[in-house]
């Protein structure tokens, strides 16, 4: 039983009144699971098995009730994402389109960015940016296990992201660090943190956040401000001090559901505006706590940026002419290239690729020069570069580009077992030729192996290889 504090209690006693009760009462219950389908993928083979799960009603496409396993062969192709049903909800109002450039700011551990890359079609340019280093490191992983090629993994403060690409972005979301009361019983350790004045201090802490995001947009861009808590400090009256502070910053109104409510006026300056915000309840929907509100930054009013004294930066929407990166590709490398592409059957032009150290990437559209900002991950991975032998990368594999390598095989219950266990696989009969082959799970890439003599060398990283059992598997 979750033992909410007494303060918390009294608060919302005050602000729901009538509806506190049932307010309470909703955390006693089991928090709610749910999952994402990745368009990106080959779905045919899941839906058949998931076809019993609830629809969420703002994501009937893709978006589901229920429990994925983390070894289930749907998870580990990337077909489908563990996502909370109201996290679901700000990727439905973020509306990621093709072409765009969209900045997730505070993107770890990644469920927010692989809805938005997935609802861009892998086209235009998602930047998900975290500030913590090892929860990047984690947002990379599940950026490259989707599949998705248009996005840059960046590891900076919203200040520092500031002085790189002001002005650069048509929309932004802010995933506001907050106070997670929203996720009290799905993390009941979040009640430790809570005391009356960690509001105040989260309030504080996104304002100072916002100072460095709302320059980002351009002229017509949009923030999209999301937090999982319910504490009036940090939603409507965060979304009141935007307002009041940047007149150029206009509320947007956000599609409601059924049971999704309204931002409260009165529970702010009374600005009626606020009533387009969105807040989801835990006891009048199926989700987690959530407030949403979209703002746009109108195009006629004074640019923040002339304010700041930043820099520029070096822009291009020409894949061609845009600068690659200070380390150029070796003729032998080129070659080491071409020579696997046409192997694969894959028709690639090489002079959009870059090189970082020993690793080779193809950048998204519309990239900014890298020089200065931190990267984890530049767009899609193709491969690296060892003693003159080229070595295609696991995110390659996951892609659509890496979908259309040849010679593939289809991994049976036994191979896939086998495989994410890091063992060899051994093939009695075959007509392959000695090099790579893409391995396959259900239509969908999982990995590299490299044939000869009869057996496949297993290429599968070190670092996700796990012992699965026949049971997990769907």
């Amino acid at each position: 039983m979750i033992k909410l504090p007494q303060a918390f209690i009294e608060k919302f006693k005050i602000l729901l009144k009538d509806q506190a009760n049932d307010f309470f009462d909703s955390f006693q219950k089991e928090a709610v699971s749910a999952y994402r389908f990745n368009p990106l993928k080959n779905l045919s083979s899941f839906t058949e098995n998931f076809k019993n799960d609830p629809v969420i009603p703002w994501n009937e496409r893709f978006g589901r009730y229920g429990n994925v396993s983390g070894k289930s062969d749907a998870f580990l192709t990337g077909a489908v994402y563990s996502q909370d049903a109201s996290a679901q909800f700000v990727g439905q109002v973020v509306d990621g389109q093709a072409g765009e450039k969209i900045l997730d700011l505070a993107a770890a551990p990644g469920g927010k960015s692989t809805e938005i890359a997935a609802s861009m079609h892998n086209k235009g340019l998602l930047v998900a940016n975290e500030i913590d280093f090892k929860r990047a490191k984690i947002l990379s992983q599940n950026i490259e296990r989707s599949g998705i090629c248009n996005t840059l993994v960046t590891n900076h403060s919203p200040e520092e992201l500031l002085e790189r690409l002001p002005g650069f972005f048509d929309k932004v979301l802010l995933d506001a660090p907050c106070s997670g009361e929203g996720m009290f019983r799905k993390d009941p350790d979040a009640i430790k943190y809570w005391n009356p004045e960690y509001n105040r201090q989260c309030a504080e802490r996104q304002k100072e956040i916002l100072r460095s995001t709302i320059p980002l947009l351009r002229d017509g861009g949009t923030l999209i401000y999301s937090t999982c808590t319910f504490s009036p400090e940090e939603d409507e009256q965060v979304i009141s001090w935007i307002l009041q502070n940047f007149p150029q910053m206009k509320l947007l109104p956000i599609q409601k559901f059924q049971g999704v409510q309204n931002g409260r006026p009165d529970w702010s300056d009374g600005n009626s505006e606020l009533l387009k915000t969105a807040r989801i309840w835990p006891h009048k929907t199926k989700a987690e706590g959530h407030f949403i509100a979209k703002l746009i930054k109108a195009a006629d009013q004074e640019k923040f940026e002339s304010r700041l004294s930043t820099p520029t930066v070096s822009l291009s929407r020409n894949r061609k002419n845009r600068k690659k990166s200070t380390v150029s590709l070796e003729k032998n490398e080129l070659k080491l290239l071409s020579d696997f592409f046409d192997q694969a059957k894959i028709d690639t032009d090489l002079s959009t690729l870059a090189k970082f150290g020993d690793h080779v990437y193809s950048l998204p559209d519309f990239c900014p020069d890298l020089d200065k900002i931190k990267i984890l991950r530049a767009g899609l991975e193709i491969g690296y570069f060892r003693k003159n032998i080229f070595y295609p990368s696991h995110a390659l594999a996951l892609s659509s580009l890496g979908e259309k390598f040849y010679p593939q095989l289809s991994l049976d219950d036994h191979q896939l077992i086998d495989y994410v266990h890091g063992d060899v696989i051994r093939i009695e009969k075959s007509d392959f030729k000695k090099g790579w082959i893409l391995l396959k799970r259900n239509n969908n890439g999982l990995g590299w192996g490299r044939f000869s003599d009869g057996m496949i060398k297993n290429f599968y990283p070190k670092g996700l290889r796990t012992k699965i059992f026949k049971t997990e598997i769907l």
